[in-house]
């Protein structure tokens, strides 16, 4: 099965950035939004795992949480992956959190000994909000995303499975930060 490691956003958060992705819809073109209960901040991407190995990923993902308390980031903007020449993820960011960041090591650290490379880029927190299917066509001036403050209390080991009308998110495991 597709898993990755996420931290899970509050429901309030997820229904503002919604709002945010209806708003850029009519000015954009060439965009495969993401859908509101689809929306988190990926702190690694496993691929594809055997079911032997999905306790010993969830039993390492409850051990780190346990280190860490909730912790609070914003909403600072919009951008794009890779760049603005050549576009393929837009997405919201969120404000450096050294908690976050620190997590995110962790996890990537910890999982290498099961078989899953450590990350070469640096670590940028972000919620992607769609993907770019060949040409990215802005038709007028998109808004700024509103600030707005929030707490990250949730990290989940997600499912993913791809279905023809899109990929599926599951739940295996979330625990809760102390």
């Amino acid at each position: 099965m597709r898993l990755f490691i996420a931290a899970l956003l509050p429901d309030e958060i997820r229904a503002r950035m919604d709002e945010y992705i209806g708003a850029l819809k009519s000015r954009c073109e060439g965009v495969k939004w993401e859908q509101r209960d689809k929306l988190h901040v990926t702190l690694k991407f496993l691929g594809s795992v055997g079911d032997s190995k999905v306790p010993d990923v969830s039993s390492i993902i409850d051990g780190l949480v346990r280190n860490y308390s909730p912790f609070e980031t914003d909403i600072t903007g919009f951008g794009v992956f890779p760049d603005m020449r050549f576009p393929r993820i837009l997405y919201m960011g969120l404000s450096e959190n050294p908690e976050l960041s620190s997590l995110q090591g962790r996890i990537d650290e910890a999982l290498e000994p099961l078989g899953f490379p450590r990350e070469t880029r640096r670590f940028i927190p972000h919620v992607t909000i769609g993907r770019i299917n060949n040409r990215l066509r802005i038709k007028e001036p998109l808004p700024i995303p509103e600030k707005c403050k929030f707490t990250i209390d949730e990290i989940g080991v997600i499912k993913s499975e791809t279905r023809r009308d899109g990929s599926v998110y599951t739940p295996i495991n979330i625990f809760r930060l102390r």
